[in-house]
């Protein structure tokens, strides 16, 4: 059931269903009560009320203030009977239908009512609005004549707000108008004496008496088209209202129930464990919600844009974009929710959102600050002797440096340079002992020899570390020198070893010499003669290869070093076994260059170590394959690399390969004895080369590395 398509995209299509009846529904309850709320009460009792008062004379104060200090800004008509400059301003009152007026002041008039042939004088806006309907308000010399009997016997309350004082600066003709903020005095002012400039300033303070206001209005807000429009959707819902009602607590359980299966479900597939995440749920998940969010803010901005410049006969068109809006809002949302569920349930949440990589690396800062400071704490307070002498030592070097500035005044200054450079003197001091000590160590790490650190080279801070230092040295010194006499003493009784088996050898192959000449018509004698013949040459060659390896590991091999040709050596080499190669069924690949590549090196030793790499080619390189030599010129140096497939599984590392007696035939069947890579890496350094083995399964390859030269 968790995994039920047909259940999920069920529940997807009937959740915006739902939705949208609730919140119709819940609309419907609150658009009754409000209509009900507006229609009842609030028209009757607003305009009997100290908030119509208060509303009504700041506006009238407002305009006064935008009659002194804005008049410029208007649409000005000049008054050719009175005088006066009529400033028309398109004023939009957001509370009442309909609202006139006409401030006058000096010869200045500010009204909203439209300037035509009709109103474009004093008299005939005065006409226009004593005519126009609605309840009449006259301020004229401070005296309010109102039809409303809360504005006459109240409104004398609001005339402070009548009161502005500036000044004006006339200059050439043009008059500015400067408004004094509260609490300015003359003192704050450039006073200008009429006659001493072109300039002429002149103070002014405004009082309600300065002030002539006609105006009038209906007791109709503008509200009543909210009233209408809640009027208009209860009425088309009100034969549902019954029905809403029921649906309201259904619609609510339904949703929880569909709610939560889909939390429980959102992820899960067939055959499937885990959480199932796709390249979208992979995306940061701030982008995800920006995207969606600009596409709901477009779709709203574009359904109210739509909806305010439409009327009646286009409301199915107004409906189809409301619904059309409302799905694509609901899926766009939906993706964003699912995608977030999942990745929630997958534990991906954070690490799939940039605030949360973030938030991630600001953790890990912490942590590692933290760490530090612990880390610091714990070495203040494991050297706590050390740091105590330090601080101590720092405030008293403060306190000297300040007492002899005081002191001595000048000469203080000067012995503080030269204590602060003896300090210095004594910083660099431990520095370059500490270098001694780092470079020391570094040849001891690299197995140079050292000679013993001299204390008294050193300050006292330094001498315990000293002993400790010179007694590695030694003990390293102690250890090489035994390891080289273990060399030596392996060396030698290696060689001692094969020297007396190879006395009796001699004699065993020159005596089965003698007897293979012997005419013996016994086959089985004739066998095991044949036997003894093969034993003893492998048992000969295996004594030679491991006198030559001894000698070879401990550099007791004397060199004769000289320019060759590798190229033409690699050549000869190989047609040498080349009969061996075909026996195997194994077909060469070579690549070399065609010019001539010079090496230093011991030419039979080279030809030796070629030889023994071919040679276990031979022996154990898997029959009717590939042998790959190449030989290339990399930047002054000449690269060797031979490669073949072993006809046994190498399960076997490329160092355990490079020892002795080690072989990749594990059943060790064949006629090797496990010493001819080990020697030929050997005689590879010994003349300055580098020797190197790798295996990649089946694949066995030897690189060799010379200087090449000219």
């Amino acid at each position: 059931m968790r995994n039920s398509k047909i259940l999920k995209a069920f529940c997807y299509c009937l959740i915006p269903i739902l939705l949208l009846i609730l919140t119709v529904s819940i609309v419907f309850e609150f658009s009754k009560n409000k209509y009900y709320d507006y229609n009842e009460n609030y028209d009757e009792k607003y305009f009997e009320t100290d908030d119509f008062l208060s509303n009504y004379m700041n506006t009238l104060s407002n305009e006064a203030y935008h009659l002194i200090y804005r008049n410029n800004d208007y649409s000005p008509v000049i008054d050719e009977e009175s005088d006066y400059k009529i400033c028309y301003n398109s004023y939009y009152d957001y509370i009442f239908v309909d609202f006139y007026y006409i401030i006058l002041y000096k010869n200045i008039a500010l009204t909203n009512v439209e300037l035509t042939t009709n109103t474009n004088t004093v008299e005939k806006i005065k006409n226009y609005i004593e005519n126009a309907d609605g309840k009449k308000v006259n301020i004229i010399n401070g005296v309010v004549s109102a039809e409303s009997e809360l504005i006459t016997t109240k409104a004398l309350q609001y005339f402070d707000n009548f009161i502005n004082t500036y000044y004006t600066i006339t200059e050439d003709g043009d008059i500015s108008v400067y408004s004094i903020s509260e609490g300015t005095t003359n003192n704050d002012l450039e006073l200008i004496e009429e006659g001493s400039t072109n300039k002429v300033q002149e103070w002014y303070t405004t009082s309600i008496d300065d002030f002539m206001i006609y105006t009038t209005y209906k007791e109709e807000l503008r509200n009543q088209n909210m009233i209408l429009e809640f009027k208009e959707f209860i009425d088309f819902f009100k034969p549902y209202e019954n029905l809403m009602i029921v649906s309201i607590p259904i619609c609510s359980i339904l949703l929880l129930i569909m709610s939560i299966y889909l939390i429980i479900s959102i992820g899960h597939t067939k055959n499937k464990d885990e959480i199932d995440l796709n390249d979208f749920d992979k995306l940061p998940i701030e982008i995800v919600y920006i995207i969606a969010l600009i596409i709901s803010v477009a779709l709203i901005y574009v359904f109210d844009n739509l909806s305010y410049g439409l009327n009646y006969p286009y409301i199915n068109l107004i409906i189809s974009v409301l619904i059309t809006a409302y799905f694509t809002i609901y899926i766009v949302c939906m993706v964003a929710l699912v995608t977030t569920i999942k990745r929630i349930k997958a534990r991906t949440l954070i690490n799939s959102s940039l605030c949360g990589k973030c938030l991630k690396m600001a953790i890990k800062i912490i942590k590692k600050v933290l760490n530090k400071t612990k880390l610091i704490y714990k070495d203040i307070t494991n050297q706590w002797d050390i740091t105590a002498k330090l601080i101590i030592g720092l405030l008293l070097l403060g306190i000297i440096l300040i007492l002899s500035v005081a002191i001595f005044y000048a000469w203080g200054v000067i012995i503080d340079i030269v204590i602060i450079l003896f300090i210095l003197y004594k910083i660099i001091e431990r520095i370059n002992c500490y270098k001694k000590i780092e470079k020391h160590l570094k040849n001891l790490y690299e197995g140079k020899e050292v000679e013993n650190l001299i204390i008294s080279d050193f300050t006292p801070e330094f001498k315990d570390a000293i002993k400790y230092i010179n007694d590695i040295s030694n003990g390293f010194e102690n250890a090489k020198q035994e390891g080289i006499k273990s060399e030596r003493m392996k060396t030698e009784l290696i060689t001692n070893v094969s020297h007396d088996i190879k006395t009796p050898l001699t004699s065993i192959i020159n005596y089965v010499d003698l007897l293979k000449k012997e005419e013996i018509s016994n086959k089985k004698a004739q066998e095991y003669i044949e036997i003894l013949d093969g034993k003893s040459q492998r048992l000969k060659k295996l004594t030679e290869d491991l006198v030559e390896a001894s000698k070879a590991s401990s550099g007791a091999v004397k060199l004769n070093i000289e320019k060759i040709n590798i190229v033409e050596l690699i050549k000869q080499t190989t047609g040498e076994f080349e009969d061996r190669f075909k026996d195997k069924k194994l077909e060469i690949i070579s690549n070399m260059p065609k010019e001539e590549i010079y090496i230093n090196a011991d030419s039979r030793y080279m030809y030796r170590i070629i030889e023994n790499l071919f040679s276990n080619i031979s022996k154990y390189a898997l029959e009717s394959s590939r042998v790959y030599i190449d030989v290339k010129n990399d930047n002054l140096k000449v690269k060797i690399a031979i490669k073949n497939i072993s006809k046994e599984k190498l399960n076997i590392s490329a160092e355990e390969l490079m020892q002795r007696f080690v072989r990749g035939d594990k059943s060790r069947t064949t006629e090797g004895s496990g010493l001819g890579l080990s020697i030929s890496r050997s005689l590879t350094e010994l003349q300055k080369g580098i020797f190197t083995l790798n295996v990649d399964g089946d694949l066995f390859k030897i690189e060799l590395e010379f200087d090449i030269v000219k």
